[in-house]
């Protein structure tokens, strides 16, 4: 073992090292990170990781190279960059991720670091290149899985809307029409009955048929808006801010840069759903005595903002290691957002209100 490593260095080094820089050899050599001693733009020394982890066969393929010729071609002139700063700045230590190119042609992605050193009495630079190919290949099916979920989410928020949109349709089809048909006969009963106190019971089932009518519009609009679907995202979001101006205390306005605009199935769906959930965080958190939402279309992307007066909160709390229950909402219309390759931006202080932004890409070639 011994001679093997002491093969690694070149010969005509060997005969100028010092005792001391023959063990620092030894020692780097037996390191399981490949290392390279750049001296003046050339590679100098190069262990046996490095020489292994890039397919060459000795040193002296490396020797004399410099170390940006390593690197992905597409990447050769941000590496010289880095190369230079390092030698400028050479009290901090580099780290950054690289991909190098292995002698027969593919691609390594790797981990380098890079810290300022002295060899042999000139200023020399120390790399550090560390293999994350299996990190990166596990990275890759971390997000091609986490991909999947996000399809899986929308796929579960389509199917869950045509089962909402189905069920409002046998509400209103089925019991909505046959308890409608049941008030009209009560009416023409009503006024063929004589006796008092059956008019005073039969009246009093009449009403309880209006009341029954009345949720069933009801429940049937918070299934599925027929509005969203028949008109389009801007009539229902403006229904669902009348409706909230109605039941509650809040005052709520709405503007827009199009009075209708068509956009495809899901993303319309899932903005709305979207947007209806934060109204009611809104209302059941907020304290706000208003509500204010703008739409805005360009021809590449279409944006909701909801702005509320509320009394705000510490957005920190949605940072991953923060999150709490209550927060796991809004995470969720960030995933559904990020599905159809939007953002989503939530500015709020505490008592200084929330303004909560969905922007999504969009081709409207007619704005």
């Amino acid at each position: 073992m011994r001679n093997a490593i002491i093969n690694v260095l070149d010969p005509k080094q060997k005969s100028n090292l010092t005792e001391g820089e023959e063990n620092y050899h030894r020692v780097i050599d037996l390191a399981r990170e490949g290392i390279a001693i750049h001296v003046d733009e050339k590679i100098v020394f190069v262990n046996r990781r490095l020489i292994e982890m890039l397919k060459y066969d000795d040193s002296d393929e490396l020797i004399g190279k410099s170390i940006s010729d390593l690197v992905d071609p597409f990447r050769r002139e941000i590496s010289r960059q880095l190369e230079a700063t390092m030698i400028a700045d050479s009290d901090n230590l580099f780290s950054i991720e690289d991909v190098y190119e292995t002698k027969n042609g593919q691609f390594l992605p790797v981990e380098v670091s890079a810290i300022p050193i002295r060899y042999q009495g000139s200023p020399a630079i120390q790399i550090t290149a560390r293999d994350i190919s299996e990190s990166k290949k596990i990275e890759a099916e971390i997000w091609e899985y986490q991909d999947m979920l996000k399809q899986s989410t929308s796929d579960l928020i389509l199917a869950e809307e045509a089962q909402r949109r189905h069920l409002a349709i046998v509400l209103h089809d089925h019991l909505g029409q046959s308890l409608a048909m049941a008030k009209i006969k009560m009416a023409g009963l009503l006024n063929s009955i004589q006796d008092e106190t059956l008019l005073s019971k039969l009246k009093a089932i009449e009403t309880d048929i209006s009341d029954a009518v009345k949720q069933t519009r009801s429940i049937t609009y918070e299934l599925s808006p027929p509005i969203l679907h028949e008109l389009g995202l801007i009539e229902a979001l403006e229904w669902r801010l009348e409706k909230i101006r109605l039941e509650s205390d809040i005052e709520t306005s709405y503007t827009h840069n199009l009075d209708n605009i068509k956009l495809r199935n899901e993303q319309e769906v899932i903005l709305f759903r979207s947007v209806d959930e934060i109204l009611k965080n809104v209302i059941k958190h907020a304290a706000a005595t208003r509500v204010d939402i703008t739409s805005e279309a360009t021809k590449y992307s279409f944006s909701v903002s909801i702005q509320d007066d509320g009394k705000g909160f510490d957005t920190s709390i949605l940072a991953p290691e923060r999150r709490l229950r209550d927060s796991f909402g809004l995470f969720s219309i960030k995933e559904r957002i990020e599905y159809l390759g939007g953002v989503l931006d939530i500015r709020s202080e505490k008592g200084n209100g929330t303004i909560v932004i969905l922007n999504i890409p969009v081709s409207l070639e007619d704005i």
